[in-house]
């Protein structure tokens, strides 16, 4: 925006040129034109008596001068500020972003030995995947059987079956079909042989595994056998009872006996197993415990009676050393 624009508005503006316009206008009016002026001039001749008259298109008053130029700066602004965008967007395409050294390089390298990986693996087959020992041979062993078991059905099929002029295949003669029972009868035998080994062999594994995880008796043990000699001697009776007559008694005495090396009774340090607890209304073996009163009890009845003990519609009664429900009293 220009400077005369921005600039106020004098309160003299255009004073000067006002006066002489209105000198100039009083001169005529008064016909006071210099001769040197009519002198020279040949093609114009003035008339006093005609006054001039302006055009309104040209003219034009301060506020009207004003507002050109407002509208003017605009364009010139509006001009400036599609330039400038212009160019930021020029600017915007050439940007180039920064890059570490290697790092396009680096990624470069690294898609291009994914795509060959991709292919490579594409055209891999199954069985270049490397295995264990145990398992390629048992692959092997597999893949051989399969390939003889189909060598020996082509075989089978060619000798057995002859092809017509329709391309019919011929059926089996009572000595081929007997010929191929035989054939599926010995290979059967030899998988079920193959099978009993096998289970054989696993229940000999399992038995170590037993034998391994059962405990080892590291030291003697001694048995102790009591017998009775049959007698027919007839003893004396006593009055008291049946008695047989005092004699000898045989004593069994162990001396020098290391009892960490030979613990006699090694069931002594065990802990005593818990008796069962019982129900005290069924009398049977409790199953179940009653969180509010406390008591073990066995089933739904049992639950029942001490419920209604807990809410209090059981009393004792002393007479019966009992507990009966207080409805029965009531």
């Amino acid at each position: 925006m220009s400077l005369s624009a921005k600039r106020a508005r004098r309160d003299n503006a255009g004073s000067k040129m006002h006066r002489m316009i209105e000198e100039e206008r009083a001169k005529i009016e008064r016909g006071e034109v210099a001769a040197s002026d009519d002198d020279g001039d040949v093609d114009f001749a003035h008339k006093a008596d005609v006054e001039d008259i302006v055009d309104s298109d040209f003219a034009e008053t301060d506020s009207e001068a004003e507002q050109a130029a407002d509208e003017a700066s605009k364009e010139i602004e509006a001009m400036v500020e599609r330039v400038e965008r212009r160019r930021q967007r020029k600017a915007a395409k050439k940007h180039i972003v920064p890059r570490f050294a290697g790092t396009k390089q680096r990624a470069m390298v690294k898609s291009a030995g994914e795509k060959g990986e991709g292919r490579r693996k594409g055209r891999q087959p199954d069985h270049a995947v490397r295995v264990s020992s145990r398992k390629l041979a048992v692959r092997k062993a597999l893949e051989s059987e399969a390939l003889e078991a189909e060598r020996n059905f082509l075989a089978e099929a060619k000798r057995g079956r002859r092809k017509h002029g329709h391309g019919e295949a011929a059926e089996l003669t009572q000595e081929q079909l007997l010929e191929e029972a035989k054939l599926t009868e010995i290979s059967n035998v030899e998988k079920l042989k193959d099978f009993q080994e096998q289970e054989a062999e696993e229940k000999r594994q399992q038995r170590i595994l037993g034998a391994r995880k059962a405990p080892l008796l590291v030291r003697p043990v001694v048995h102790w056998k009591s017998t009775l000699r049959e007698s027919h001697r007839v003893g004396d009776v006593s009055e008291e009872g049946h008695l047989l007559a005092g004699g000898p008694r045989t004593v069994y005495a162990l001396d020098l006996l290391d009892e960490g090396r030979y613990p006699l009774n090694p069931w002594s340090q065990r802990m005593s197993l818990v008796p069962p607890k019982m129900c005290p209304v069924t009398g049977l073996p409790a199953r179940y415990f009653h969180p509010r009163a406390r008591v073990p009890y066995a089933n739904l009845r049992a639950y029942r009676v001490l419920e209604e003990l807990v809410r209090g519609e059981h009393a004792y009664f002393c007479d019966i050393d009992a507990w009966s429900s207080t409805a029965i009293t009531e």
